[in-house]
């Protein structure tokens, strides 16, 4: 069985469209869902599906967030202290939980497995496992290269007008480029993030990004965009009624 380990960001979409194109054998496509992906995302997922006439699975954590961040920890000098949001200093254990675990599980009954990974971070390659595929790096595809190629089929995801990277959007490692549109773009996450945040603040005496509140970001955003912050893809086709979360970023796209 030929399964494509796919999260709907431009490099495995690419992927996959290229595949199917190509006649390979894909016998079924995985999603691992966080359950906090951003709304386009789901969107993009139903769209894709459409598209390849496919059904993507849908797999999941066997424990839910809030089971891990009210949970205690196990172990070492913080043992029985309210584990809290991921601290952005150690792995992240929603990422583990909630992607990595549910695709290994996924993953067993597959002879090969396409991971969408770009030539350009090709080494992020795992050289142990001998039924993984890396189409993306054999076709020396670099990321701009996928997002070409989505352009022109019309199918890249809305997510990268606004982003470098797909992600949960709640992720305490995310930049504050990302976090600017996020407070500026995503309103209601943004409030649902402020409550977590004081939720998490009670239970560990901490805040979720690098120990800055979310009240102090929210005031340096009201003075613009971080002057590094990533400004997005251009996006030809299929990003239609997207908002555009830098006020110059409409005339760098036209």
């Amino acid at each position: 069985m030929n399964i494509v380990s796919f999260s709907g960001g431009k490099d495995s979409s690419a992927m996959l469209l290229r595949l199917l194109e190509l006649g390979s054998t894909v016998d079924k496509i995985v999603f691992a869902d966080s359950g906090y992906e951003f709304p386009e995302v789901y969107e993009y997922l139903a769209r894709m599906e459409k598209h390849i006439d496919r059904k993507i699975e849908f797999i999941y954590s066997k424990q839910s967030f809030d089971h891990w961040r009210k949970g205690k920890i196990t172990r070492g000098k913080l043992k029985g202290k309210i584990r809290g949001f991921p601290m952005v200093v150690n792995p992240c254990y929603w990422s583990r939980e909630s992607k990595v675990q549910p695709l290994e599980r996924a993953l067993k009954e597959a002879d090969e497995v396409y991971i969408g990974i770009a030539y350009d971070e090709k080494h992020r390659c795992s050289i142990r496992d001998n039924n993984l595929r890396y189409p993306l790096v054999e076709w020396k595809w670099t990321e701009q290269d996928c997002v070409d190629y989505l352009n022109e089929k019309g199918m890249l995801n809305p997510i990268y007008v606004n982003f470098k990277r797909t992600g949960c959007w709640l992720c305490p490692k995310q930049n504050k480029g990302s976090l600017y549109v996020l407070w500026k773009q995503y309103p209601d996450l943004w409030s649902r993030l402020k409550e977590l945040e004081k939720e998490n603040f009670e239970d560990t005496g901490r805040y979720i990004f690098k120990n800055q509140q979310m009240s102090v970001l929210e005031e340096e955003f009201k003075n613009g965009p971080p002057k590094t912050a990533f400004t997005g893809y251009k996006c030809s086709e299929g990003c239609e009624g997207v908002k555009w979360a830098f006020l110059d970023k409409q005339k760098k796209n036209e």
